[in-house]
């Protein structure tokens, strides 16, 4: 009695669509990121000219850093949903961030810092010395306003 051996064979895929497969999956570029909160400990980035958002819980306002000139950001609160981004708010009118690696920290210690791409801090909010380190989370209001709160959701800026 003998055997017959057949092979079973996987469905051709053509090498090309594999390839654009692979390449749409491992090499995207990554995306800017939504916050509802800042968290103590993170951040909102800036990198090649994309910068991560805070919004607030109805959408009506983002903050993040907004573009002025060729490669100088401020941190800025606009109304999400107008045609040219309206700007209610900024923290360094006059000292734009570079493009490239600038961060807005909700540090560790409950600070929040604004530095450029070199580590240079260029703006921090004006809060009461005694409260200074209290910050756990930071959050955009439906108000437009940008808040630090304690860990009882007290606010303290």
């Amino acid at each position: 009695m003998g055997y017959h051996h057949q092979a079973i064979s996987s469905p051709k895929i053509p090498s090309f669509f594999l390839f654009c497969f692979i390449t749409m999956f491992f090499c995207s570029p990554a995306t800017a990121k939504t916050y509802y909160t800042l968290q103590k400990g993170s951040s909102l980035s800036l990198k090649h000219n994309e910068s991560d958002f805070l919004t607030s819980p109805d959408n009506s306002f983002t903050c993040g850093f907004y573009g002025v000139g060729t490669n100088g950001f401020w941190l800025a609160i606009w109304f999400t949903h107008s045609r040219d981004r309206t700007v209610v708010w900024m923290a360094n009118r006059d000292r734009p961030v570079n493009g490239l690696g600038s961060r807005e920290t909700l540090t560790r210690g409950g600070s929040m810092v604004l530095t450029d791409v070199d580590g240079t801090q260029v703006w921090t909010p004006n809060v009461n010395s005694s409260l200074a380190n209290l910050a756990e989370r930071g959050e955009l209001l439906n108000s437009g306003k940008l808040v630090l709160l304690d860990a009882q959701g007290k606010y303290l800026w």
